[in-house]
């Protein structure tokens, strides 16, 4: 310990400070934390857009009619599939693979104001528009399993 004549306080130092129940790293770890990869994607077509896609993913998508919440639906229109060793790309479609997913919530997206302005004729119309929309969430991706097993086509 050392006394601070200055400010009259006393200066302890850290390995003192540190109670004994605990203990003083003095090495800072100096490895990345890296994340895991997922394993399975798919990117699928819903209502003309294209979306990315794993397992647990969740998804904002224009209403889907004739679905409730809670219902699972299975999307067929899966453009490309792939895993960390291989990948498939449909022409148009990958006919193999399904992509099951669960509907969480259909609401309402913020409102939009549309305003028109004629000018010198005193005339205005403000209109208002929400989007309805479907949060999807995604359950699995079937067909995938053992995609990097199979060796090219042609070879033994």
């Amino acid at each position: 310990m050392s006394v601070h004549t200055a400010l009259n306080t006393v200066i302890t130092p850290a390995a003192e400070a540190v109670p004994s129940a605990y203990t003083l790293l003095r090495e800072r770890v100096q490895e990345a934390y890296t994340v895991p990869p997922r394993p399975v994607f798919a990117v699928v077509e819903l209502a003309g857009t294209q979306y990315k896609v794993t397992p647990n993913d969740t998804i904002v998508t224009e209403r889907i009619p004739g679905v409730d919440v809670n219902d699972r639906i299975t999307l067929d229109r899966v453009l490309l599939a792939g895993t960390a060793d291989a990948t498939i790309i449909g022409r148009p479609v990958v006919p193999s693979i399904t992509v099951t997913a669960a509907v969480e919530e259909q609401f309402l997206d913020g409102k939009v104001l549309i305003f028109h302005k004629r000018r010198r004729k005193n005339s205005r119309r403000t209109k208002g528009h929400r989007q309805p929309l479907t949060m999807l969430r995604i359950l699995d991706v079937d067909g995938v399993e053992g995609m990097g097993d199979a060796s090219p086509a042609g070879t033994q």
